[in-house]
């Protein structure tokens, strides 16, 4: 009995998982006035710089309003593109927003490559950028979603959104603080 267990506990060991958790820091949206102290020295206007999440791209809003973009006023500020995508990301799935993708290949082999709508994060980091250069001090940003968009799109934008390497290589902050927003479209 004793040889058994003495075998069966390194073989189980070694069949477990390793899994990885990554940790992102996300603010949850705070209710409430100010801080009690009095009245501050001079009333700032918040930027509220919004990201609306939607199948059709991304919609930059602001405290003024939506910011433009390349289609019409009502569409969205950057919209999703058609691209050519390796599958590595993508497994015996399509890219998100898979509504758009539902006509495509399926990624079967990591090495291969099709064409999809995807969601344009490169763009989005270039709009965030000159937000960032125009409100230096802003460093919160709202995301909201639709309900039934897919977690990696939601993630891409946050990841877009926090940071960007300039043409040195070094790091530049663009908006670290991202609060995500209940879905209400």
């Amino acid at each position: 009995m004793m040889d058994m267990f003495a075998v069966l506990i390194p073989a189980l060991l070694m069949m477990s998982a390793v899994v990885e958790v990554t940790i992102l820091n996300v603010a949850m949206p705070s209710i409430g006035g100010g801080d009690g102290d009095g009245p501050s020295e001079e009333p700032k206007e918040a930027l509220n710089l919004t990201l609306t999440i939607t199948d059709k791209g991304y919609t930059v809003a602001g405290a003024g309003g939506v910011l433009g973009g390349t289609q019409q006023a009502a569409g969205p500020t950057i919209p999703v593109i058609q691209r050519t995508v390796a599958c590595t990301r993508y497994r015996n799935t399509r890219p998100p927003p898979r509504k758009l993708n539902q006509s495509a290949n399926i990624c079967k082999n990591p090495a291969d490559s099709y064409s999809f709508w995807t969601y344009d994060t490169m763009a989005l980091t270039k709009k965030l950028t000159e937000i960032k250069e125009a409100f230096p001090n802003e460093a919160r940003l709202i995301i909201v979603a639709e309900p039934d968009l897919e977690y990696e799109a939601v993630i891409d934008a946050m990841d877009a959104s926090r940071s960007i390497k300039d043409a040195s290589g070094v790091t530049k902050e663009l908006f670290p603080e991202v609060v995500l927003s209940p879905g209400l479209l």
